[in-house]
């Protein structure tokens, strides 16, 4: 019998397929972690597809007691590390297959706790550590731009996939979860990441010198334009408008209290943080088209082969790219990054339509509300190239790494 536990930065996506997959086998002994569980606890999911193993809230002061009685063989977490004494292994996951890189200081603190975690540096072949990968294209960037080894990079594909393409449930069942009428409205689906701290990447000097005078960063107002051109469009075709964000505290006040405005003045917009409503399955299954700035979102889209339109959220070719960060989850700080830093994939390597403009996106938009088909084969394309191991086993690919990585020694 091995035993896993699961760190969750969120019970969703690839690991919430893994740990759904983990809890009905034999051979594994499950503890599971996340944050905010009574709240998942009430999510579509949950109510589906009930756990049978330990489901603990991360931050209840009881857990990190709980976690380490347990002794694991091995922990997987998909973005945050586990402090020291949860097991003496781990297994690292991709939290989402995307374009955006991850920046040199965050690879130091993550080298710094697999070391406090495991006792070694992930970047020198060990037993200790291991990490799963998508395909060739995260493969070959986990060895040669993090340093880890390749032995340690472990080709197994999205879990999510496999729950994403057999769900526990259908979009017509979750029509009371949701404020919109999802069952006989399209939907758009707007997805906006928190690294730009908007929509539109701040253009360096611009932004702050526009802020002084107007109050509002040139990307702001970029934004506002943006919004309300996608709003306006969107209710005359007849749909909703769905915008999935992450944890409400990471984005600036300016911009949720634009989008929030908005949001209460039209009964077709809805809006949803990750940290209060984690069950994002419900949203993919209910969207008809997906709009982003490069959210690592869109790749778990494309998996339904419906449209998806990309927002450059900055010019991809400029010396220099704005990114917003956090310290302590709590202070937002933003930095220019070199061009060849910022970006893991190039950001015109997309499932879809690349937009720039609101003239753009109207466009388009137009276009894939027209034919829902539209996304088939581009999205196909994307997938191919970067998770080509879409066969519905990567969950059980994942148990079997496992498995034996704990049985190495």
């Amino acid at each position: 019998m091995t035993r896993v536990l699961i760190w969750a930065t969120h019970l969703q996506t690839d690991i919430l397929a893994l740990a759904l997959h983990l809890d009905r086998c034999r051979d594994i002994a499950l503890m599971v972690v996340t944050p905010d569980r009574d709240i998942y606890l009430h999510e579509p999911c949950a109510l589906a597809r009930r756990f049978a193993a330990p489901l603990l809230d991360r931050n209840h002061p009881a857990t990190a007691g709980l976690a380490r009685d347990f002794a694991a063989d091995v922990v997987v977490a998909d973005n945050h590390v586990p402090p020291k004494g949860m097991a003496p292994r781990l297994f690292y996951m991709w939290h989402g297959m995307g374009w955006k890189a991850r920046s040199a200081l965050d690879l130091k603190v993550f080298y710094h706790q697999v070391r406090q975690l495991t006792g070694h540096d992930p970047r020198d072949p060990n037993p200790c550590f291991r990490a799963q990968c998508y395909g060739p294209t995260d493969r070959a960037w986990r060895v040669r731009n993090w340093g880890l080894p390749a032995s340690a990079c472990v080709p197994i594909g999205m879990c999510f996939a496999d729950l994403l393409l057999d769900p526990p449930y259908a979009r017509e069942d979750l029509a009371g979860h949701y404020r919109i009428d999802v069952a006989r409205r399209k939907t758009v689906l707007l997805a906006i990441t928190w690294h730009y701290g908007g929509i539109f990447a701040q253009k360096p000097g611009l932004g702050r010198m526009l802020r002084s005078l107007i109050g509002r960063s040139a990307a702001q107002c970029e934004d506002i334009v943006f919004l309300d051109r996608i709003i306006a469009r969107v209710g005359s075709s007849g749909a909703n408008l769905l915008i999935c964000l992450h944890d409400r505290h990471r984005y600036d006040p300016a911009f949720l209290t634009m989008v929030e405005q908005r949001a209460r003045a039209h009964d077709f917009i809805e809006i949803r943080f990750k940290n209060e409503h984690p069950d994002n399955m419900a949203d993919l299954l209910v969207a008809d088209v997906m709009i982003s700035n490069l959210s690592s979102f869109l790749a778990y889209h494309y998996l339904l082969r419906r449209p998806a339109l990309h927002i450059l959220p900055a010019d991809p070719d400029s010396a220099r790219i704005e990114r917003q960060m956090m310290l302590f989850s709590r202070i937002r700080l933003r930095r220019g990054l070199a061009r060849g830093a910022a970006w893991m994939l190039d950001p015109h390597d997309t499932g879809g339509p690349i937009v720039r403009t609101p003239d753009e996106a109207m466009r388009a938009l137009d276009a894939a509300l027209d034919d829902p088909q539209s996304g088939r084969e581009p999205t196909g394309r994307w997938l191919e190239k970067h998770i080509p191991m879409l066969d519905g086993k990567a969950c059980e690919r994942f148990r079997q790494a496992i498995v034996e990585f704990c049985a190495a020694g």
